[in-house]
């Protein structure tokens, strides 16, 4: 399987999973905000009797609480739902990251990301990678023909998976690293499901 394919598979799979959330999301937050009206409207007809009873600004100032309070419960369990939501879909990505970390078509992967980056910088340099990875990429980055130099060492800092480039200078770096693509989704997937909750 090629890496494209590969890769399109993991995608195509998160998004499925993502929107089975994302809808499972919205029908929570639907509820929440049929309960959220439900309350006001409760909370509306107890104190109605009662307001009339207020005089002039006072009358508004209540009124306004009771409605605020109930809409900014609403707005906060909006907000929790959206935590468990990402928190549900990086915990499936994260597994499915490592299922092909773990898979055979791995190396080849980690080859692809490694002359991706070195492509990218098109400077001489180092491409670190984890013990592994870095042992396999020295057998292989070597026999490339990509223009510059390039050193595979093992990186200092953990990585669970494919790459960071830094040229011989240490001025310019590429983190093609599974842990910046993950960050990197779950940002975009954060901004998404925040608008799709309508908090944002």
């Amino acid at each position: 399987m090629s890496q494209n394919q590969m890769e399109n598979k993991l995608i195509d799979k998160t998004i499925l999973q993502r929107n089975e959330i994302l809808a499972d999301a919205k029908e929570m937050a639907a509820k929440i905000t049929e309960k959220a009206d439900t309350e006001n409207k409760r909370i509306k007809a107890q104190t109605n009797q009662a307001i009339e009873n207020i005089i002039g600004g006072e009358f508004r100032a209540v009124h306004d609480r009771i409605v605020g309070g109930a809409q900014l419960q609403g707005r906060k369990e909006v907000m929790e739902a959206r935590t468990v939501v990402i928190a549900k879909v990086f915990e499936k990505a994260i597994a499915e990251v490592k299922s092909l970390i773990e898979g055979p078509g791995y190396n080849e992967y980690l080859v692809k990301l490694a002359i991706e980056s070195v492509s990218t910088l098109y400077e001489d340099c180092i491409v670190y990678a984890n013990e592994k990875d870095a042992k396999y990429l020295k057998s292989n980055m070597e026999q490339l023909a990509l223009g510059v130099k390039v050193k595979v060492e093992t990186s200092p800092v953990d990585i669970a998976g494919g790459v960071s480039v830094i040229n011989l200078e240490g001025t310019k770096s590429i983190y093609n690293t599974v842990e910046a693509r993950l960050k990197a989704a779950e940002n975009r997937l954060t901004a998404e499901v925040a608008e799709k909750l309508g908090v944002i």
